[in-house]
């Protein structure tokens, strides 16, 4: 046992050691596809000059963007104080042999080199610079190769260095090519002097690890940041209920829309549009893309219609037409994935016509043909909203929305189960189920699976909200363990109108995220792609997650000496064993070993306790929106009426249609106007085209069915008080609608407890915002202006320097209400940038930019600067 655990600190320490040495971090600069004051520039020395004696040595690892328009531009000056300048350029020009080019004053050097693309732009390549100040002499060494330059001239030993953008006077330029620079080192006479990582994850400064020197940074992009931060890569419409296919090993997304197929790069700026030149392509209710990786083509699937159509980029044309309008599908949001082995599709899943499929089927590509695969195994469960990846040991679903039955009207809930499909033998296992926590949470379509570290990972989200998030999680393909990995994205989710996806691009090293949103209004759809730099840090992860080099010096010798101790410690017990064998054993030495070993499994136990209860908060945080707080209660925010009876348990489909908007009615006229409603005005709204008698019958035995029902809340129960009906005993469940009137009522001033309460009760969305009933209309209209009002009132009362987070969260609860409420835009907008989210505050203006203008026609008329001013 002593032996297993010595190897486990073994391994331990080495995979730790690993783990340092693949950290990614870095600074990024932004280049031409910025406004040239929105470039970045890294100064070292911009206050002080820096100073060597004889030989100077200035190393850096530097990769550069792929599918950029332009990489003209200076990777660094470095300028004496007698106003030599020492420039490495990169010069795009097409006629030219060599690209990097070493320029020393007004002139091209002979040092010049290329770099291999594959190298250049998804590895780090190690470059220095050497000066001999008593030889004269430049040397450059990259990739192996060491270039010499006789500079016929002494030359000042202080100096200005600067990466990127450069305002010094008489060098000045703004020409940045778009790149990735770390790991600064300055020697002087072989002496390492500065080291700056630039690992920052914040910030315009960055530190150096020897002497604390600052190097100052303009417009910074830190790589770590984009480890745990969304980048939102582009975001566009298109017509028709449009899908996406991503080919992995070009990284290169296709949107397939009814008109064009928009075509983008990861990583790239620019979206290429080629239009059909046979017409629209009719894409029907429930149809996805996919890309072919043999035929290098891109296909929509439509299974009602059993038609699969194949993209020809070349003609841009599409092989087949497909039946519109088409009768509704069987196959909303179906999950599926291409076999090499056979060159067939599988499709697995769906959703329409109130039912939920569980089927496999096969769309045999050489032949054209469709079949239905019968699997043995554990069940399938009837879904959809699931998550599927392939693997090589299998296809692994998770998850899903659906019921046993497949019958929409019978119990649907969220599936927690995690499955392998091995379709060689054509058979489901259950490899476990997901924690409880989970149990509120749908899975985009895709998962990513990474057989090397035997996990796989997943976007998760709440179904019941229309203003959702994303996460991105991560689990164990042969274990329950979850964690929660960089930052939640915006999602607008509306069923069978919303679509996300996951991708992986292997050279990029990055997390692809796609979310479509179809507004069959204006028969358009907002597409958006994301990306996030793996490997993704933890959500809540930040500052400490990478560990600099010099403490990874620190903890190589800490390792060395745990290693020695180790030895030393196993020859010691080695040779306490060896006398024991001379020795009579003495029971009380057992009795105190067996009590350390319980000691030592009750102190893991309470350390695992506390790990799975930090995972267990994460979790529970992420979907706390989805959980009620308490036992009975009726819920109006959030779309539709929700009831959940005395044991928790939702109870709102036991409810008819009538039944509902009767409750409805008594439980606003109850709270609202603290009386309830006539017989005559309930026959007004609901029985005006029969007789008295009639509607007295009718709202009798409506009445005694709903109070039927409304036993299972409590002591709960519609009744008649001085003419009118109203609800009895109003305050004996929770109602979110009463709760709020309460606490907003009569009132000009509100506690941060208040309105953090308010908050937590609209954060489910809009009042009853998919009710449609025309007697409610005032009622949500006040509603609004009642929200507005409290909301907007104190976030006029808070310092953005001390509650950035709780504004941002107020401003997101405005815009459930009034998506172009402009003073909402402008507070979150300054929130984001009082935390240090840039192109978050970037991205929020222009999504409320894009709503102005869909609503209204006409571009917003102030700039994010004239706004936040």
């Amino acid at each position: 046992m002593k032996g297993l655990s010595n190897r486990f600190l073994l391994c331990f320490l080495f995979l730790l050691i690993c783990r340092i040495g693949m950290a990614q971090y870095g600074l990024e600069f932004a280049s031409h596809n910025k406004e040239a004051d929105k470039r970045t520039s890294l100064l070292i020395g911009a206050r002080e000059s820096l100073s060597f004696e004889h030989k100077l040595s200035i190393a850096f690892d530097l990769s550069f963007l792929p599918f950029q328009q332009d990489y003209f531009g200076y990777i660094f000056r470095l300028i004496t104080e007698d106003g030599v300048n020492i420039d490495l350029m990169y010069d795009r020009r097409p006629d030219q042999d060599k690209h990097f080019k070493l320029v020393v004053g007004e002139d091209f050097t002979p040092v010049s080199f290329n770099i291999p693309p594959t190298q250049l732009y998804y590895h780090w390549t190690p470059m220095r610079l050497e000066l001999d100040a008593d030889r004269r002499q430049v040397y450059f060494v990259c990739a192996g190769k060491r270039y010499s330059y006789n500079l016929n001239k002494n030359f000042g030993t202080r100096f200005k260095l600067i990466f990127g953008a450069n305002a010094i006077k008489n060098f000045q330029t703004m020409d940045v090519p778009p790149m990735r620079l770390k790991d600064i080192k300055i020697e002087d006479n072989g002496r390492l002097k500065f080291h700056w990582p630039l690992d920052e994850v914040v910030g315009n400064k960055s530190s150096d690890l020897l002497r604390k020197s600052k190097a100052e940074t303009v417009n910074p992009i830190w790589i770590k940041q984009q480890r745990s931060e969304w980048k939102l890569q582009s975001t566009f419409t298109l017509e028709g209920q449009a899908s996406v296919a991503f080919d992995q090993t070009e990284e290169t997304l296709f949107f397939v829309g009814n008109k064009r197929i928009v075509i983008g790069k990861i990583g790239g700026t620019d979206l290429r549009t080629q239009e059909y030149t046979n017409g629209k392509l009719l894409l029907v209710n429930g149809s996805q893309s996919l890309f072919d990786p043999l035929q290098k083509k891109v296909l929509n699937i439509s299974i009602d219609q059993k038609i699969v159509s194949v993209y020809d980029s070349i003609a841009r044309t599409w092989t087949k037409q497909f039946d519109f309008p088409a009768v509704g599908t069987h196959y909303w949001l179906f999950n599926k994935y291409f076999s090499r082995s056979d060159t067939s599709i599988y499709m697995i899943g769906g959703y329409g016509h109130f039912t939920y499929k569980s089927s496999v089927l096969r769309y045999h590509i050489p032949s054209q043909s469709w079949d239905s695969i019968p699997f043995t195994g554990d069940e399938i469960f009837p879904h959809y909203l699931a998550g599927m990846g392939q693997g090589k040991d299998g296809v692994y679903l998770a998850g899903g929305y659906g019921s046993s039955t497949g019958d929409q009207m019978l119990s649907p809930r969220v599936s927690t189960d995690f499955l392998r499909l091995d379709f060689q033998r054509r058979k489901a296992f259950k490899i476990h189920e997901f924690s409880a926590q989970f149990a509120e949470m749908v899975w985009a379509n895709s998962l990513v699976i990474d057989d090397n570290r035997k996990a796989f990972y997943g976007l998760i989200f709440p179904n019941n909200k229309f203003k959702s998030q994303l996460q991105l999680v991560e689990g164990k393909l042969k274990g329950t363990e979850t964690q929660f990995l960089g930052n939640p994205i915006p999602f607008d989710f509306h069923d069978i109108r919303s679509f996300a996806d996951l991708y992986y691009a292997p050279k990029s090293k990055s997390f692809v995220a796609i979310t479509l949103f179809y507004d069959d209004k204006t028969d358009l759809t907002k597409a958006s792609i994301y990306t996030l730099m793996g490997p993704p840090l933890a959500a809540g992860q930040g500052m400490n997650t990478v560990v600099n080099p010099l403490t990874l010096r620190y903890i190589l010798s800490a390792g060395l000496l745990v290693i020695v101790l180790l030895i030393g410690w196993w020859l010691f017990q080695k040779k306490r064993a060896r006398e024991r064998l001379s020795a009579p054993q003495i029971t009380v030495d057992k009795a105190v070993g067996s009590q350390t070993a319980i000691q030592e499994q009750q102190e893991q136990a309470i350390q695992q306790q506390e790990q799975d209860r930090d995972q267990q908060h994460k979790v529970k945080a992420f979907a706390a929106d989805t959980m009620p707080q308490h036992t009975a209660g009726i819920y109006l925010f959030g779309g539709d009426i929700q009831i959940v009876d005395g044991h928790g348990k939702e109870i709102t489909k036991k409810f008819s249609p009538l039944l509902k908007e009767l409750l409805l009615i008594f439980i606003i006229y109850t709270v609202r106007w603290e009386r309830g409603i006539s017989s005559e005005k309930l026959t007004e709204l609901f029985w005006s085209d029969k007789t008295q008698s009639s509607a007295r019958n009718n709202r009798s035995v409506n009445i005694a069915k709903l109070n039927s029902l409304l036993e299972q809340l409590g002591d709960f129960r519609v009744t008649k008080k001085s003419g009118y009906w109203c609800i009895e005993t109003v305050d004996k469940i929770y109602i979110d609608y009463l709760r709020f009137n309460r606490l907003v009522s009569n009132r000009k001033s509100f506690t941060e407890a208040e309105i953090r309460e308010l908050l937590h009760i609209i954060d489910k969305g809009g009042f009853l915002f998919e009710v449609d009933y025309e007697w409610l209309d005032h009622f949500k209209s006040e509603m609004s202006i009642q929200v507005l009002t409290t909301l907007g009132n104190f976030i006029e009362s808070l310092l953005v320097t001390e509650n950035a987070e709780l504004i941002i969260e107020i401003c997101n609860k405005i815009f459930y209400f009034d998506e172009i409420n402009a003073e909402a835009m402008v507070y979150k907008c300054r929130s984001l940038l009082q935390l240090g989210y840039h192109s978050l505050a970037l991205q929020c203006y222009e999504n409320f930019c894009q709503v102005y203008q869909r609503l209204y026609g006409e571009a917003y008329p102030k700039s994010f600067k004239d706004s936040l001013e």
